[in-house]
């Protein structure tokens, strides 16, 4: 593996593991301090996911890309704007999460 594939997974990693952490975070907290009600504050869960996104594909998307969800990656590599070989790397730790 080159040492540029190598930062880009690292990159894609690390904005996963945020978009995975505050996600589920944001969850939880909606569902405690809704007192049980997970409907409650869905508009703050979404505000999560989208704001940690935007920061994520901001620190880390000159890096990688910001590919961190696999229809992203599959739709940059049809279009040709990344690699195969780069696709296959980003999509295959997506694929071992399900």
């Amino acid at each position: 593996m080159s040492h540029d594939i190598g930062r880009k997974l690292v990159a894609e990693f690390v904005g996963t593991f945020a978009l995975i952490f505050v996600g589920a975070g944001s969850i939880v907290a909606a569902y405690i301090v809704g007192g049980g009600d997970a409907g409650a504050s869905l508009v703050t869960i979404a505000l999560a996911h989208g704001f940690v996104i935007a920061v994520m594909v901001t620190a880390v998307g000159h890096v990688s890309g910001g590919h961190f969800n696999p229809a992203v990656t599959i739709g940059a590599w049809t279009t040709g704007k990344i690699r195969g070989g780069d696709a296959a790397a980003y999509l295959g730790p997506s694929s071992w999460a399900g």
